[in-house]
């Protein structure tokens, strides 16, 4: 199932598939009408999960590990000496370690070079693509080991879909990697430049722009876009080269709890905006404001030190911030992320971004979260809360104290 692919030359047992399963002790069913949605097909909310065999087989990259403090050691030494198994795709060949290890073979299937469109997202002839010139800031990928398969050959689909319980369903969609044309430490934002992070972020919305167009083009429609980034093994981040990622779920049988719980939210607004009209604590909760972007302490924290931020205009997705919005908020980012290391707070850290799926006629301000690892306690896991133990604004202010050393 290497790059979403499964034909006959690969396929052997349904239980190599890449399966979507809803719970059913949470299982709701959408009202279409209110969002907008097509009627043929009956969609639902709550929780899920994408069951892919291939998600192990991933490579997890070099370790160059401080013992004290569990992280990269953040030198120019490993900017120069670093080898990872994408740095096989940025020079188009085969890459060893030191131990004569092959640690990637250069095939790859690239979406977008920068700003510019390169191979189909529905491609499935993945190949070598040649170095990529140091002019190039970023790529983005089909990523090699998905969670949801992008093609199926017919004869194999009509197969597998008679084995499979009537309670799973053939897991659908394109998942992408964004990548530093160069080697940048992922726990290391002080030594990623400014331009190469908004390059990743634009080559990331080039792709999310070309993946939909194919995808409405061969009849998908009603698309959920999960952009974001892991930084670190602790949340998810299996390699150690700076890099997001997009999930483009293509199932059209609706979304997950928590992205309903914030379209109906939205939806009780109407023309008044939260984020639009809030002060976030009569300011005492914002950490960064920009001309383009607010960064503040939520008030109802998932972590410690969970920090939310969104555009200060009213978008409703990832894929349409322009490129003063995108560089403001690479400058940002790099700011907020210094301040917390200055303040010691866990270097493992996700960057989420909520958007309105495609298809969905509903009034939604894109957010995102930036979210520290942290162990949580056995109530947290069982229902959708958090016991965080700082006031919001306290935090805020050790925050801009660290950013502003």
């Amino acid at each position: 199932m290497e790059w979403g692919i499964i034909s006959k030359d690969t396929f052997k047992t349904t239980y190599e598939l890449p399966i979507k399963r809803w719970d059913p002790l949470s299982l709701r069913t959408i009202r279409t009408k209110e969002f907008g949605l097509r009627t043929e097909y009956v969609r639902h909310y709550g929780h899920y999960a994408y069951l892919s065999p291939i998600r192990g087989k991933r490579p997890r990259g070099f370790k160059i590990v401080d013992k004290k403090n569990d992280y990269i050691d953040c030198t120019k030494k490993i900017l120069h000496e670093a080898k990872d198994v994408f740095t096989a795709v940025t020079e188009g060949k085969p890459f060893y370690d030191n131990e004569g290890k092959k640690i990637g073979d250069g095939f790859t299937i690239i979406i977008t070079e920068d700003e510019e469109r390169r191979d189909s997202p529905f491609s499935d002839k993945p190949h070598r693509i040649g170095r990529l010139p140091d002019s190039c800031k970023a790529i983005t990928l089909i990523n090699r080991y998905p969670s949801m398969a992008r093609i199926i050959d017919p004869d194999i689909y009509n197969i597998a879909v008679e084995k499979l319980p009537v309670h799973l369903k053939l897991a659908r969609g394109i998942n992408l990697v964004s990548l530093s044309r160069k080697f940048y430490p992922s726990f290391c934002f002080n030594l990623i430049p400014e331009d190469v992070l908004a390059g990743l972020f634009l080559s990331m919305k080039t792709a999310i722009l070309y993946s939909v167009q194919e995808a409405i083009e061969r009849d998908y429609y009603d698309i959920p876009v999960s952009p974001f980034v892991n930084i670190g093994t602790k949340v998810g981040g299996s390699q150690p080269r700076i890099h997001g990622q997009v999930y483009i779920d293509l199932n059209m049988d609706g979304h997950g709890s928590r992205l309903e719980a914030y379209l109906e939210a939205f939806k009780e607004m109407g023309d008044k905006c939260h984020l639009c009209e809030t002060s976030h604590g009569e300011t005492d909760r914002i950490v960064l404001k920009t001309t383009y972007w607010t960064f503040y302490t939520t008030g109802s924290p998932v972590r410690n030190y969970h920090i939310r931020f969104h555009p200060n205009e009213h978008l409703r997705r990832f894929s349409q911030l322009n490129i003063n919005q995108i560089q403001d908020l690479a400058k940002s980012l790099k700011k907020i992320f210094i301040g917390l290391d200055n303040i010691n707070i866990d270097k493992n850290r996700n960057i989420l971004f909520n958007c309105c799926p495609y298809g969905y006629d509903a009034d939604f301000h894109m957010f995102g979260d930036i979210i520290p690892h942290e162990i949580i306690g056995g109530a947290e896991m069982a229902d959708d809360m958090r016991v965080a133990r700082k006031l919001p604004h306290e935090t805020a202010a050790e925050i801009r104290q660290g950013i502003s050393h």
